[in-house]
């Protein structure tokens, strides 16, 4: 193989690649992906609502409720940390709940409780409600754009000390001989790896 087939074999990897890419990232609305100019997380919008009506905000985190009404959806989320992209980052860090109000129609089957949601629109006060029997004080934002997260899937793996350490088994470099009959069984689920789908 001479070196002029080698790099484009190459650069074609590196370009689909780089498609690929787009493509995912072309599913997040641009407004989701780019951070505005503050970072107001949901409690300092209620800690002090008159300084910071109409600012526009990004907030996402774990969706608690979906209520359709007539024209919108309003969405009830415990807040979370984003990454840089917009994505919710799954930890026990909160900034607090928050009501989004979207402008159309979100079945609830797919924006159920649990999924997680990023939002990105204007910050329109506070609204006073319920969480138990405690009262609470919900930030509002009236979303211009939001992006459902693909349900994050954790699977086991088989995990097997023998074959993943050649120097364990004995007869692992011996030619002449096989390992036993338990060298091919399955061992328990260990260490799970996550995928999206």
């Amino acid at each position: 193989m001479n070196m002029n087939s080698l790099l484009a074999k190459t650069g074609g990897i590196g370009l689909l690649a780089v498609l690929l890419l787009s493509a995912c990232a072309s599913q997040v609305p641009l407004p989701i992906r780019t951070a505005p100019a503050t970072s107001l997380s949901p409690s300092e919008a209620r800690a002090d609502t008159a300084a910071h009506a109409g600012e526009t905000v990004r907030w996402g985190g774990t969706i608690i409720e979906t209520a359709n009404r007539e024209n919108v959806t309003r969405l009830t989320v415990l807040g979370r940390p984003l990454y840089k992209d917009g994505e919710p980052k799954y930890s026990d860090d909160s900034a607090g709940r928050f009501i989004a109000i979207v402008p159309t129609f979100l079945d609830p089957t797919l924006y159920a409780a649990d999924r997680q949601v990023t939002v990105t629109g204007v910050f329109a006060g506070t609204e006073a409600g319920q969480v138990g029997e405690h009262t609470y004080v919900y930030p509002v934002v009236n979303a211009a754009a939001w992006h459902l997260w693909p349900r994050e899937v954790v699977r086991p793996y088989r995990y097997d000390p023998w074959y993943d350490d050649p120097f364990y088994d004995p007869w692992y470099l011996d030619r002449w001989h096989y390992p036993p009959s338990w060298y091919y069984r399955g061992y328990p689920y260990a260490y799970p790896y996550r995928y999206w789908r």
